[in-house]
Order: C-alpha cells, then sequence, then structure tokens
C-alpha cells in the first residue's frame, strides 16, 4: 500500500458522508445502511492509520484486504457478505499493528 495516511484520510471523509446520510434518510432500512457503512468507514479509517503508523507485512496486507472490501461493498446494495469481510480485516489490521505481527 502506498500511502496508508492518505486512505484512511479517504475513509475518514467517507465515514463522514455516510453518517450525514443517516440524519437525511426516511426510511428505517436506508439508516440502518447508511449507518453501517459510516461505522465500517470509520472502522476502515481506525486500521489504516493504525497500519501507517506500524506497517508490517501482515499489517499492510491485512489493510489492502480491508480497503477492497470496503470498497466492494459501497457499491452494493446486498453488501452485508462484504462488510462482515471488511469488518473482519480491519480488525485483523488493528490487531497486527498493534503487535507487530509479521
Amino acid at each position: 500500500m502506498d500511502d496508508l495516511s492518505t486512505e484512511a484520510a479517504e475513509a475518514a471523509r467517507r465515514a463522514h458522508e455516510w453518517a450525514v446520510k443517516v440524519d437525511g434518510e426516511t426510511s428505517g432500512t436506508g439508516r440502518d445502511m447508511a449507518r453501517a457503512r459510516a461505522r465500517l468507514w470509520a472502522l476502515v479509517a481506525q486500521a489504516c492509520t493504525a497500519v501507517a503508523a506500524a506497517p508490517s507485512p501482515l499489517a499492510v496486507q491485512a489493510a489492502e484486504r480491508t480497503l477492497d472490501a470496503a470498497r466492494r461493498q459501497e457499491g452494493s446494495w446486498h453488501a452485508a457478505d462484504a462488510q462482515d469481510q471488511a469488518w473482519t480485516w480491519a480488525e485483523v489490521a488493528l490487531a497486527c499493528a498493534a503487535t507487530g505481527a509479521e
């Protein structure tokens, strides 16, 4: 990953964008989807920030997979599987960055 700090900033921007959409949604389903995406992108931002600060090979790989899955879920209305995958990889990236796992 070339610049995880840039990716983290973009993920934070997306989290904010989705959080704003929560306030504007009139349907429960729309609010739930926007809220889930806001929370996911916030976690992606945290993971990218952590990996940028401690870029072990496993952490970088996990961050790349996190970003890939998060981007896939954003383009789909049936995104539960990609959201779950992104959430899992973000947690793995945080763990690898925190421990320096090689």
